[in-house]
């Protein structure tokens, strides 16, 4: 493993860096406190090819690799978490079209997505099923040459910004996977929810009711939603890790910039031994956290697959940015308490990062699981 970036590596991190700061910061907080999508952001996302890092350039992408993704993904991050899980969030039906879905549904949503012209949300979690597939109680029934699709999806990202929706279904055959258009008949947007954290990527209940799609909106094969799952979520979760450096590092950098500077005595809060010992430890927890997320990045590019190396990466990066979100929030005192700073925002983002994309006790399993196989009993 090359533990340097390349020069084009580092042109991309910069640029991303540099839009972030002077483009994307002047409105995060603004967006967080006002649940506010801007889809012409996004667009601008879509013409440096940012949604399409990973889509190849026959189908308008960039062509680039997952440390590309995960080099995005934290820049973006550090300045506004929510855009971050929007770049993040979107690979899961890129990825699943480019490994699974027909050479015509590709040429139909891969050039939409990776322009910024749609986002595309995945519909797994209802009201009683959520990292348990089987749980799934939204149905598929077969009819003629297509599907009828009935259920509600409780946790989507703005539904009304996408163009296509993957979701996941009981079907005769077992849990499968489906891309359906949401200008489909019986697609609909139930109610916007209000979330603690990634305020500035709004989420909503939509619901199929008699919702038809034909044979080819089948990806994976009936039953086959679990390789569609995982083969998508391996890469989400190194851009989950991704997200969460980018976090701590914006609530690092941010309280080591205001506690520079507030003097106590003849002394600046950074001066103090017990404040520096906590930024010097979380500095070394992210620097192994963002080796581990190259780790897997690198795995999942030669294999496929990053199952175990990504829930290491994803581990250590949420404790670490709920741990630095904590102690920036705590280096800052009554100053960053105020809503016009980013601090809570950081922090709620980062309670919220513990949770998606795999729960800390999630992974936790995963690990395990690799080290000492699978308990002897299923409630162990």
């Amino acid at each position: 493993m090359d533990f340097e970036l390349s020069e084009e590596q580092r042109e991309l991190q910069a640029s991303v860096r540099k839009f972030a700061a002077t483009a994307v910061a002047p409105s995060a907080q603004e967006r967080s406190d006002n649940l506010r999508w801007d889809a012409d952001l996004w667009r601008e996302f879509g013409r440096r090819q940012w949604p399409g890092v990973v889509i190849p350039k026959v189908y308008g992408g960039m062509g680039g690799g997952v440390i590309e993704h995960a080099i995005i993904v934290e820049e973006m991050s550090r300045i506004d978490c929510s855009l971050g899980a929007a770049l993040n969030l979107l690979q899961q039906t890129v990825v699943a079209v480019l490994a699974f879905a027909p050479e015509t549904l590709k040429q139909r949503y891969l050039p939409l997505l990776a322009s910024g012209e749609s986002f595309s949300i995945t519909g797994i979690t209802e009201s009683q099923a959520g990292s348990s597939l089987t749980d799934i109680k939204t149905t598929a029934t077969p009819e003629g040459r297509g599907w009828i699709l009935d259920g509600v999806k409780t946790e989507v990202h703005i539904p009304e910004q996408s163009q296509v929706c993957m979701m996941f279904a009981q079907a005769p055959g077992g849990i499968s996977a489906f891309l359906v258009d949401t200008a489909t008949p019986g697609f609909r947007v139930v109610a916007q929810r209000a979330t603690v954290g990634l305020r500035g990527l709004p989420m909503s209940a939509v619901a199929f009711d008699n919702c038809r799609v034909g044979a080819d909106n089948l990806i994976g094969g009936e039953g086959g939603a679990y390789q569609v799952f995982f083969k998508s979520f391996d890469l989400t979760r190194i851009g989950n890790a991704a997200k969460c450096i980018g976090i701590a590092r914006g609530a690092i950098e941010d309280a080591i910039a205001y506690a520079g500077q507030r003097k106590v005595g003849e002394n600046v809060v950074t001066d103090f031994q017990g404040i520096r010992w906590q930024l010097a430890d979380l500095d070394t927890r992210l620097e192994a956290a963002r080796l581990l997320t190259y780790a897997a990045a690198c795995e999942y590019d030669r294999s496929g697959r990053s199952t175990v190396e990504s829930a290491r990466a994803k581990l250590l990066a949420s404790t670490t940015a709920m741990e630095a979100t904590t102690i920036a929030l705590q280096i800052t005192g009554s100053h960053g308490c105020f809503s016009e700073t980013p601090f809570a925002r950081y922090m709620m983002d980062a309670k919220v990062s513990q949770i998606t994309g795999g729960t800390i006790e999630i992974l936790r399993n995963t690990i395990a699981r690799h080290l000492v196989g699978k308990p002897r009993s299923p409630t162990a």
